[in-house]
């Protein structure tokens, strides 16, 4: 019985998952890459990674045009406990959804050198 329990629950796992989160694989194609409302909602406090493997900081949003495909990632990043962090935006030609992590093209110095994102 509790064989079969989990076997369900696995199964409606495996099931959902591609639902909840995308993964584009490459910067190139992040911006033909539409999602819903709801899908860049779930991106929101997901953890950003630089292309040499340093967390950064946490996703704010993820923009997109009108055909909803997506334009601009918002990101805090740096600082500490949330002292010192700093809001930017980075096309999307310049990042990817990777699992539940974004995933920069860009090291982690040289995104702490991105100007603040203008609100």
């Amino acid at each position: 019985m509790i064989r079969s329990v989990t076997l369900a629950a696995a199964l409606a796992a495996v099931i959902t998952l591609p639902a909840i989160a995308q993964d584009v694989k490459s910067p190139a194609t992040t911006a033909q890459t539409a999602i819903t409302d709801q899908e860049a909602k779930a991106w929101v406090d997901k953890p950003v990674y630089s292309s040499d493997g340093n967390k950064l900081g946490e996703v704010l949003a993820i923009r997109r045009a009108a055909d909803n495909k997506i334009t601009e990632l918002r990101a805090d990043i740096g600082g500490f406990l949330g002292i010192g962090q700093h809001e930017i935006a980075v096309p999307a030609a310049h990042f990817y959804l990777h699992n539940d992590r974004v995933m920069l093209d860009m090291t982690a110095a040289q995104a702490k050198e991105l100007p603040k994102a203008a609100k």
